[in-house]
């Protein structure tokens, strides 16, 4: 079986190509565990420079580019920043930046970060710490083992393929705008747009953690995170419980998966 990997997905409205925003991703990372803190950090796939410090990363963090947008003519646009370890806790993050385009339409930021699943960082801390300076539209927070990542974990229809890679990569905007919420995860933040889908009287009297941030819900399955690997079972239970008490269809995914991954 493979390692437990993290994987954290957030998507905001706000202008992440700012700097003071840059500042305090990349702060809420190195604050949390010196070893999430970047060794390299770039603008281009290999990642190559080195990281020397928050302050250094400025310039790279979302500079403008000019681009032909054929019969729009030329445009200027934000290039993505990306960072990652190479050492413990091997981990690579990107921030796919917010941008309005040439018919004034708004593509949601995108903040998405992998990484070995060590179990002495405080991953929930960080995923609070980002959901209130992100007030994210939706995010999410989990520890992927083989039992969900594997081909046909959670079925085999076209649909539930996708809706489990939706799952496993985290929905960016264009995803929740087409298919929608593809499955709770460990931690899942309801957004301003989803708040209306949360009762949280309801699921408090059901014994989960329902946290108000901004003007969304943070919602978690577990006490633990490493639930996940230690007690898949009582995960899977808690979510299933935890979907009934939603509104029917709002997530892609309704079946859950073994506990135990099929031997080959």
């Amino acid at each position: 079986m493979s390692k437990p990997k993290i994987r954290l997905s957030i998507t905001t409205r706000l202008d992440t190509t700012r700097w003071e925003f840059g500042k305090q991703v990349l702060e809420a990372f190195c604050e949390t565990d010196p070893r999430l803190v970047p060794e390299y950090f770039d603008n281009v796939e290999a990642i190559k420079k080195q990281f020397n410090g928050i302050a250094a990363c400025e310039e790279y963090w979302a500079p403008e580019v000019v681009m032909d947008a054929g019969s729009y003519g030329r445009t200027f646009t934000k290039w993505n920043s990306m960072w990652r370890r190479v050492k413990a806790v091997k981990s690579r993050g990107e921030m796919h930046h917010t941008l309005v385009n040439q018919r004034g339409q708004l593509h949601l930021g995108w903040l998405t970060f992998d990484a070995d699943g060590d179990r002495k960082v405080d991953w929930a801390g960080l995923f609070h710490r980002l959901c209130v300076l992100a007030q994210p539209k939706f995010a999410t927070l989990h520890l992927f083992t083989d039992i969900e990542t594997r081909r046909g974990a959670f079925g085999t229809a076209v649909e539930t393929d996708i809706a489990a890679d939706d799952f496993v990569t985290g929905p960016h905007g264009m995803t929740l705008e087409k298919r929608g919420i593809p499955n709770l995860a460990w931690a899942t933040f309801f957004g301003e747009d989803y708040a209306a889908e949360v009762d949280m009287q309801k699921l408090c009297a059901q014994g989960f953690e329902v946290e108000a941030i901004g003007q969304g819900f943070l919602v978690t399955l577990t006490p633990k995170l490493f639930d996940v690997v230690e007690n898949f079972a009582l995960l899977s239970a808690r979510r299933t419980m935890l979907k009934k008490l939603f509104r029917p269809g709002l997530f892609g995914l309704a079946e859950e998966p073994a506990a135990v991954p099929p031997t080959t």
